[in-house]
């Protein structure tokens, strides 16, 4: 009795699982459909676990390539629906590998939709996707259920990559299969696919096919059945068509929707939004010149993105805030910000080369994969001396790949350790030239203690008058070829600093340049004067002259404006 009734209960699967032909999706998804649909029902759980031991036993008695893979799909899609995929995680790959010498292309396309999603990664959904879409695209993408997913993943992966005309072609691609499935497709993944393309257009620079977009979101949404969705949705579209406005220069058509795009994202406590909306208004206000409303949106956004950890907005906010500080010569907060930028860009640039190495490994997984399944399948097929051939080569493709590696990184190594050696030799030339300089301006000083002393003399002895000129005179700045001497040596342990200078000075002399280096010295005027050869009120008479030159406010002072011309602002 018990064993009858169990051909009876799991019937429905083995008539279904059996099915070779391209029906054979859809006849699979009716299963998962009632996963999904039950997945709250305690006593629908329960009986579906033990549907899959019932067909477990069964097959242990009938042994089935085919229905053995249908079945794990079943128990890992089961499991995703009640929380437990994780477990299944390691064995999605050894399911690939068992339906491989079925070489059916439909049933390799709907795991590699599980795959895709299983363990949860951008670089395994991108590259499973784009197999899945492939098989799909070849057999008709009518047979196959949730394709407009497929290809919303793959757009959702290629905009995070910033690869937006791919992520725009993938993403109209599978708006046209938005008909096929209409028991399966969800509307928001629609309002999101609209989302992307849009987007993606902004970024391109292509305002009016945004707008499009946009548009098309504020009126799709509106069938939504929940008020907070409605008007998220419907704020976030008005902010990205007031932000093409801004790029336009069409600021009157920009404010009232990017007001709107921040008060509706607060209002739904969207913190993403609410620091892309408020960026935007900075954006906005920047544009139009009106630095301290950009300034005051910008710390807003900064702080909200620190908060809530949004790197992408971090980056935004912290390069506007930048940008306005330093066109308003604020050169300590703008060098904050921008090292702040470069930070956020370096993470984002770590997290960028993990990403690209991921997606390596996951294509290198993926062939070393299909290869195995050759091999697998070679195996039966072939005789013994063909196969061990193959492996063979397959070993000496190994090892010259390994060889070519390794080259390649000693290569790499050794092109390194010279950069690092040119950086080491670089920074040390400039610590030489600076100690030059420091031992240079020590020099000066004790001149002029000499020349205190040699004054004393001349007052007590006229007779010293041709002793004291001739010492004088073997000081090396009173010379052209010491000065010259004297500016390469600075140049090195500064090396922005003349260039700065020459920028900010329109008709600069050499004697300003003397004047300035020694200035950034930190010589008095006495000093300076003994170094030139001239008076003190001639220096005076110089420094005056080059604070009007560097247009210099009344409160600003000469010293510490020439001490900034030694770092790049």
């Amino acid at each position: 009795m018990v064993v009858l009734a169990q051909p009876k209960t799991i019937s429905p699967y083995i008539e279904a699982w059996k099915k070779t032909g391209r029906d054979q999706s859809y006849a699979s998804q009716v299963f998962f459909d009632s996963l999904r649909l039950t997945k709250y029902d305690p006593a629908a759980k329960k009986r579906y676990w033990n549907d899959i031991s019932q067909l477990h036993h069964y097959l242990d008695r009938h042994p089935d390539r085919r229905l053995g893979v249908r079945l794990m799909m079943f128990e890992i899609m089961a499991a995703r629906e009640h929380g437990l995929a994780s477990k299944y995680y390691s064995v999605v790959d050894s399911i690939i590998k068992i339906a491989y010498p079925l070489n059916d292309p439909q049933l390799n396309a709907e795991l590699y939709s599980i795959r895709a999603d299983l363990p949860p990664s951008d670089e395994t959904h991108l590259l499973y996707n784009l197999k899945a879409v492939e098989i799909q695209r070849s057999i008709g993408f009518s047979y196959f259920p949730y394709v407009h997913n497929r290809f919303f993943g793959i757009s959702a992966v290629l905009f995070g990559q910033s690869n937006y005309a791919q992520c725009i072609a993938y993403g109209k691609e599978g708006l046209k299969t938005w008909n096929l499935d209409s028991v399966h497709r969800d509307p928001r993944v629609y309002i999101f696919q609209l989302d992307i393309i849009g987007a993606s257009y902004r970024n391109l620079n292509k305002p009016d096919s945004a707008r499009w977009y946009y548009n098309h979101i504020i009126a799709s949404v509106s069938n939504d059945t929940d008020p907070w969705f409605i008007k998220l949705w419907t704020g976030i579209s008005k902010g990205n068509i007031g932000r093409t406005y801004t790029g336009e220069g069409n600021f009157d058509a920009a404010a009232p929707l990017l007001n709107t795009y921040l008060q509706v994202s607060r209002e739904c406590g969207d913190w993403l939004n609410i620091a892309i909306a408020q960026n935007a208004l900075s954006t906005f206000y920047f544009k139009q010149k009106k630095y301290n409303m950009a300034a005051s949106f910008a710390a807003e956004a900064l702080a909200a993105a620190k908060e809530h950890k949004l790197n992408t907005e971090l980056i935004s906010s912290a390069a506007l805030l930048a940008n306005i500080y330093r066109i308003q010569r604020n050169i300590d907060s703008a060098f904050y910000y921008y090292e702040l930028e470069n930070q956020y860009k370096q993470r984002e640039g770590e997290e960028l080369k993990k990403s690209e190495l991921s997606v390596v490994k996951a294509q290198i997984a993926f062939d070393n994969l299909q290869h195995s399944l050759i091999l697998a399948q070679a195996s039966v097929s072939r005789e013994k001396g063909l196969r061990n051939a193959i492996l063979v080569t397959i070993l000496l493709l190994i090892i010259i790949v390994l060889l070519l590696y390794n080259k390649k990184r000693t290569r790499d190594q050794t092109r390194l350790r010279e950069a690092r050696e040119r950086h080491a030799r670089a920074e040390q030339q400039v610590a030489d030239a600076r100690d030059r300089i420091a031992v240079f301006t020590r020099h000066l000083i004790d001149k002029n203690n000499l020349i205190d002393s040699l004054r004393i003399q001349l007052d007590q002895s006229k007779d010293l008058t041709h002793e004291v000129t001739d010492k004088l005179l073997a000081e090396p700045l009173l010379t052209e070829a010491g000065w010259e001497n004297f500016r390469q040596e600075f140049s090195k342990a500064y090396p922005v600093f003349f260039q700065q200078l020459r920028e900010r000075c329109e008709g600069l002399t050499p004697a300003m340049e003397r004047l300035a280096a020694l200035i950034f010295l930190q010589l008095n005027n006495y000093q300076i004067a003994n170094a030139l050869g001239i008076g003190k009120e001639s220096v005076a008479r110089s420094k005056r002259r080059l604070r009007t030159i560097l247009k210099l406010a009344a409160d600003e002072s000469l010293e510490d404006h020439v001490k900034t011309l030694a770092t790049r602002s």
